[in-house]
């Protein structure tokens, strides 16, 4: 267990390294390279688009597990990754060709995160030892560590910061390279079809997805976004980022504890209800002078919501599909998240530029509460095993 766990650590740790720079600090080099938010939300917008089309090709692709494996697809998407980085460092000085492979590194980059699930959940579910809350743990630590390295490198010099992910995504390769499931007996089987059976056979599932997607669009803007947010609301963006991820470990590595004791689906949606405080402090803090404690706290409340939300929303996906749909399964959940990446590219940017940083978070709590609604409908009753 302790040299599966380990490995699944580093697969968890190497992508975080790198997601940090897509997720919160893509907007600081688009600025820094002289784009408005406007047009930095279109270009994420189409990475997230990008995405969207790539992923079920290869969620399906691996369930297969012909020529396709969850190893294969980690370590091809890691290798063009970091060429795609290096690209974007030597050769993009024209605004033009470094946002547009700024924006294909992004899209790249998010295909990949179903896939790493998948290869943790393809051992447990053969009853192999494997502790993937302590590992996805792991990751928001990284993350927190990232975000630090990241924040001193943009005030200094910010184009490195891809350098650190081209080498974070080589430590991917290799990772998944020897640990990584080349080929299960549960993958090489007839998956049962497209993913609309999919949609047909686990309407619930699709409805929480749904709930998820709803939810996630203020928690995207505020990442995406944060070095315009902070500029009205005061605290450190960097700092702010440390602190969300540095409080996930915790409750990412009890949560397979916390399971035991209360349902996925009770944690779902009592995790999703925190969003609201979460969000609303920001609210507050952009139309008062309450002090960066506000957004500090509103970081540390990841704790409470993303931290149980994200673990519990995976272990829900896998037990509610049947064995043949799992990889289909982690990927509704990413491209759930993919889907609310185009929405809150579009809507943070052009709502920040015309409307300002007020506005917006009202529209994020509003988003907040509809999606809290929505993932209560989907997983209200306890759905059997398809």
């Amino acid at each position: 267990m302790k040299r599966r766990t380990f490995c699944f650590s580093l697969l968890q740790g190497f992508y975080f390294l790198g997601a940090c720079l897509v997720y919160s600090y893509t907007e600081r080099l688009l600025l820094y390279h002289g784009f408005s938010t406007g047009a930095i939300g279109a270009i994420l917008a189409a990475s997230y688009l990008f995405a969207m089309v790539v992923q079920p090709l290869l969620a399906a692709a691996a369930d297969r597990g012909r020529r396709m494996t969850l190893r294969l697809g980690i370590t091809a998407v890691a290798l063009l990754s970091a060429v795609l980085a290096v690209s974007a460092r030597i050769g993009g000085n024209a605004p033009a060709v470094f946002a547009a492979l700024l924006g294909a590194l992004s899209g790249v980059t998010l295909t990949v995160q179903p896939l790493i699930n998948a290869a943790g959940f393809s051992y447990i579910n053969r009853g192999l030892d494997l502790d993937y809350s302590f590992a996805r743990g792991v990751g928001s630590v990284v993350y927190a560590f990232a975000s630090l390295l990241f924040g001193a490198l943009a005030a200094r010099r910010i184009d490195s910061m891809l350098w650190v992910f081209a080498a974070a995504q080589i430590g991917l390769f290799f990772t998944a390279l020897f640990f990584a499931p080349h080929r299960e007996s549960v993958t090489v089987q007839e998956t049962g079809g497209s993913l609309s059976d999919v949609f047909r056979r686990y309407p619930r599932f699709v409805l929480f997805c749904v709930g998820n997607l709803v939810l996630i669009v203020p928690h995207m803007v505020i990442n995406s976004y944060l070095a315009s947010i902070t500029n009205i609301t005061g605290g450190d963006m960097s700092v702010m980022i440390a602190i969300a991820a540095l409080v996930e470990f915790p409750a990412m590595m009890a949560y397979s504890y916390i399971r035991k004791r209360i349902p996925d689906r009770v944690l779902l949606v009592a995790s999703a209800s925190v969003y609201l405080l979460k969000t609303g402090l920001l609210l507050f803090a952009a139309f008062l002078p309450i002090g960066a404690w506000a957004v500090y706290i509103s970081s540390a409340l990841q704790m409470l919501c993303y931290a149980i939300f994200v673990p519990a929303s995976s272990y829900y996906a896998n037990d509610v599909v049947s064995e043949r749909d799992r990889v289909k399964g982690q990927m509704l959940l990413t491209e759930a998240g993919l889907a609310a990446g185009v929405v809150s590219m579009l809507l943070g940017g052009l709502s920040i530029e015309h409307f300002g940083v007020g506005v917006t978070l009202i529209l994020s709590e509003l988003f907040v509460a509809a999606g809290v609604f929505i993932v209560w409908l989907g997983v209200r009753k306890r759905k059997q095993k398809a």
